[in-house]
Parts: C-alpha cells; sequence; structure tokens
C-alpha cells in the first residue's frame, strides 16, 4: 500500500500536469521536495508535514491567484480526501498558506520555514535563473531584468535555516556572478578602451 507521501506525490503531479513545461511545474515542485526533505532531517522538522507542504505549496498555480490562497483550499480538499488527520491537514494548510516570499514574517514553525527555504533555495543558481526569466517571459524585458535585480539578491540573506544557507551558498554567488555579469553587460561595461 503506497504511503500518504506517494499518494500525494500522485495527486498533485496530475492535478499540476497543465503546468508542464512552465516554472511553476511539478518538476520544480519535486525539487522543493528533495530540497524540503534534506532540511527537515537535517534540522530535526517533522518529514511528513515538511512534505506534504512541499509537494502541495504551488498547488494553488492550477487554480487562480493568489495561488497560496486558492492553494491553501486545495490543500485542504485534498488531505481530507486521502483521510489525514485534521491537526495535520491545519498544519500543511498553513505552510502552503505562508510559502510565498512576502510573507516570510508570517513563519511559525519550523515546518513552515523549511518549506519556504526549499521554495527559495530552487530560485538561486542555474535552475533558479532560468525558471525566474522564464516565469517572468511575458513581461518586458527590462521589467523582467529589474525585478531579478529587486529579488534575487536577498533571498539568501532571507533564508531561515543554517542548513538552507550552508547548501544554497553557491547557489547565491552563482546568482550574484550572474547579475554582475548582466548589469556589466546591459552598461557595455564590458566593451574594451580604445
Amino acid at each position: 500500500m503506497p504511503s500518504s507521501i506517494e499518494t500525494l506525490q500522485t495527486i498533485v503531479r496530475e492535478k499540476m500536469s497543465p503546468l508542464e513545461g512552465t516554472a511553476h511545474s511539478y518538476k520544480h515542485v519535486d525539487r522543493v521536495c528533495r530540497i524540503a526533505a534534506f532540511l527537515a532531517k537535517k534540522e530535526g522538522a517533522d518529514l511528513e508535514l515538511v512534505q506534504a507542504g512541499a509537494l502541495l505549496h504551488d498547488i494553488g498555480v492550477v487554480a487562480g491567484r493568489p495561488h497560496n490562497e486558492t492553494g491553501a483550499e486545495l490543500t485542504r480538499a485534498i488531505l481530507e480526501g486521502m483521510g489525514y488527520p485534521p491537526q495535520g491537514i491545519e498544519k500543511v494548510v498553513t505552510i502552503v498558506l505562508h510559502h510565498p516570499w512576502e510573507l516570510r514574517d508570517k513563519l511559525e514553525t519550523l515546518e513552515e520555514k523549511i518549506v519556504w527555504d526549499a521554495d527559495k533555495i530552487d530560485l538561486l543558481g542555474a535552475v533558479g535563473l532560468a525558471r525566474g526569466f522564464h516565469w517572468l517571459g511575458k513581461e518586458p524585458f527590462e521589467a523582467a531584468v529589474s525585478r531579478a535585480f529587486e529579488l534575487l539578491p536577498s533571498i539568501y540573506e532571507g533564508l531561515n535555516t543554517p542548513t538552507a544557507r550552508t547548501i544554497a551558498v553557491n547557489r547565491h554567488k552563482r546568482t550574484m556572478s550572474f547579475l554582475s555579469a548582466l548589469k556589466e553587460e546591459l552598461s557595455l561595461a564590458d566593451l574594451p578602451t580604445i
């Protein structure tokens, strides 16, 4: 018999199938879940809650905006349908509700902080840069670049757990190196002087 996490993986993969090929596809969710599981083990958090929260954190993207609120509603329905314990449902719903960047100050439990960290780690480094520019691809180029300069440098400092900062340090360095090169090339500072 499959575990509740395996059942949840199947449900989330199916519900998120319309997002295949996007920055918020199931592949992103799977990476966040694996990062979150690693963090949970290192930080001593409740692994099942972390995995459930990570798997469901972006489920609302298929339902509309704000995706954390639509995701919290879907999370409740999915977990109730699975017969998940009511106390656990509330904790996972809160993880999903509080995972956006701007709600960092609302994080209370270690499990909420770990899922938040795992999601933000997937915005750093080569994968994060590719996801970010793909996600912002509908915006004008200058707006996407401006958003990258606004958001990306502060992610690393915003991470909540020591383990998240340790595993994200190289991704942060790659991100900052890219932004530095982008700034130089946009200003043409890389042209040789004659």
